[in-house]
């Protein structure tokens, strides 16, 4: 499988992430020939748990990363951890089955347990945070409670329906409404957790090469074996396993794979410290994100808050992202006042077509975990335990994903088709938001209307109540004598 090699990458320089890193040193260049138990091509968050789940299993391991760890969505996403795909529920079951779907569910759900179990070792410079609250920008108190009683019901997972009095309470807007509060989910610093996890593997003898990415291959036959360098000199690595990590930076090198995954970018910004006036605007810790098709989601860093969203298949970083930003925060929180962006940069995330990760064999020996679709935080940790205990267990749980395999994104088409689905999807969103204020201000007016008519109906009781006392008293009044 011979190809051109892939460009490297960097973290980008802004990002708030990279500036608030654990120190850490570069990983080498591959630059001897090796052979190994397990090859895993990306250093992402998916490859780095699944290595280091075969590390803690005593297998020979080595990593090749294009550009440097963790540098695309998994080292620069939002930090949130909780229970999902990218896919809706209602439709996973509709495309499994309930009992299906229910197992699919579980899996998530450790995996945000497993990331729970690493905070708990003590790792430096995770900064976690607790819980995230799922806002909604229109009104529908019946059709929130039912998604909380069917999460109850089917899935097992409690949540709590916050009423939009509750929400406006801790969120000082009127842009929301009702909300779900999921406790048990997480936030932290993401770049940071694929630098410990890394550091782990390394303590465990397993072997991380950045600036190596893999520019030919042959999986066929029992021993595989991938190329890094360049044409004047390919270094070879030799494995049993190859598993490929690469998502949406799999790229050129391996073009059967990467037309399966449709990049999708989402920009994110990190404000200034703001002070007191964050606190008092926004009085909760965890991640929030709204329930609209095109949603921002945010959460607060000290004393500065991460804002992001517009999702697009337009995977450039716009020319005046700042000022996009801090219009988005300050239509939803006017108060902050002048805001000042001080990090902002564009993460590119991997899509597959049914919005499932693509987890499994693809052949005797070659195996992948892929396009997490902006919910990787839980989903790359579950991976991990999938991958590693089919390889060294023969675990068969992977299974469960076969329904969603490598299906083909449909190139230029599929990114076009897409970024119009997020067009339509954004205006179906300003509409029902629309609507829902207007509804809002339509019952204000009724019930401003009702208690003035109540006023005024009481103030004509207590005038005719006090009529008949008075004519009583004209009329008792004595005569004087002429």
């Amino acid at each position: 499988m011979p190809s051109e090699p892939v460009a490297s990458m960097e973290i980008p320089l802004k990002t708030y992430y990279a500036t608030t890193a654990v120190p850490h040193t570069p990983r080498p260049r591959l630059s001897l020939e090796t052979d190994t138990n397990v090859c895993i091509i990306g250093a992402g968050l998916a490859g780095l748990w699944i290595a280091r789940e075969l590390v803690r299993r005593r297998y020979d391991v080595v990593v090749l990363e294009a550009g440097r760890i963790a540098h695309g969505a998994s080292g620069g996403n939002g930090g949130f951890c909780s229970a999902g795909f990218a896919q809706a529920l209602p439709t996973l079951v509709e495309r499994v089955g309930l009992d299906h779907a229910q197992a699919l569910y579980r899996l998530s759900r450790e995996g945000v347990e497993r990331v729970r179990e690493f905070l708990a070792e003590g790792v430096p410079g995770l900064d976690p945070t607790a819980g995230r609250l799922n806002v909604r920008r229109y009104a529908d108190a019946d059709e929130i409670k039912r998604e909380a009683a069917m999460l109850a019901e089917q899935f097992d997972h409690d949540v709590v329906v916050w009423p939009t009095e509750r929400v406006r309470e801790t969120l000082k807007t009127d842009s929301y409404f009702q909300a779900l509060h999921e406790a048990d989910a997480l936030n932290l610093h993401p770049l940071n957790l694929a630098l410990a996890l890394a550091a782990e593997i390394e303590r465990g003898d397993g072997r991380i090469y950045e600036e190596s990415p893999v520019v030919a291959a042959d999986l066929d036959g029992v021993r595989k074996w991938v190329e890094t360098g360049t044409d004047a000199r390919r270094i070879r690595v030799r494995a049993h396993q190859i598993v490929f990590c690469g998502s949406a930076g799999l790229g050129a090198a391996f073009p059967e794979f990467s037309r399966c995954i449709l990049p999708v970018a989402t920009h994110v910004g990190v404000t200034a410290p703001l002070g007191d006036k964050l606190k008092e605007a926004i009085r909760y810790r965890g991640g929030i994100a709204d329930t609209r098709r095109a949603f921002d989601y945010y959460r607060i860093l000290g004393d500065r808050l991460m804002w992001g969203g517009h999702m697009t298949t337009r995977t450039r970083r716009p020319r005046r992202l700042g000022r996009m930003l801090k219009r988005d925060i300050l239509k939803v929180y006017p108060q902050l006042g002048e805001v000042e962006i001080e990090y902002s940069w564009t993460g590119t995330m991997g899509y597959a077509v049914h919005r499932m990760p693509q987890i499994g064999l693809l052949r005797p020996g070659v195996w992948i975990a892929s396009a997490f679709g902006g919910q990787g935080l839980n989903t790359t940790a579950m991976a991990g335990d999938l991958i590693a205990a089919a390889i060294a267990e023969n675990d068969d749980r992977w299974r469960l994903f076969i329904p969603f395999g490598m299906v083909w994104a449909g190139g230029m088409f599929g990114r076009a088709a897409a970024q119009i689905s997020y067009w339509s999807m954004a205006i179906r969103d300003r509409i029902e938001e629309r609507l829902a204020h207007r509804a809002e201000a339509r019952r204000k007016e009724e019930r401003a209307r009702a208690a003035e008519n109540a006023r005024l109906e009481r103030l004509v009781e207590s005038t005719q109540a006090a009529q008949p006392v008075a004519a009583k008293k004209k009329k008792a009044k004595p005569l004087k004598a002429g």
